[in-house]
């Protein structure tokens, strides 16, 4: 069943998902910088939260533990981002060189 039937027509067509928070975010931080770090953050603390509700033998199973666990999350973000700029490198690599553009095609 559809919350959308319940839900006010002004709100139905939103464009803006996050409520409350996201706006005070967007009104705290003007700066993108900085407004982009606090998405960071807070998405890191929820992560974390949802990760604490898991039991320990859950965790072992990710490779992690509730003794570690804020350490973890900051290591896959790291990870994450270590990937995003390697996968940003390889494509500018892709589109500077006709060679690789053939293989690319394939």
């Amino acid at each position: 069943m559809s919350m959308t039937a319940n839900t006010p027509p002004n709100l139905r067509t939103s464009q803006r998902k996050d409520g409350v928070i996201g706006l005070w975010g967007r009104m705290f931080y003007r700066d993108p910088d900085a407004y982009e770090a606090w998405l960071r953050e807070r998405d890191m603390i929820i992560i974390t939260a949802a990760l604490m509700r898991l039991s320990e033998r859950q965790l072992n199973r990710l490779g992690m533990s509730h003794g570690t666990l804020a350490l973890d999350v900051e290591d896959l973000t790291r990870q994450a981002q270590r990937n995003e700029r390697l996968t940003a490198d390889i494509l500018q690599l892709v589109a500077s060189d006709d060679s690789y553009k053939a293989i690319a095609a394939e």
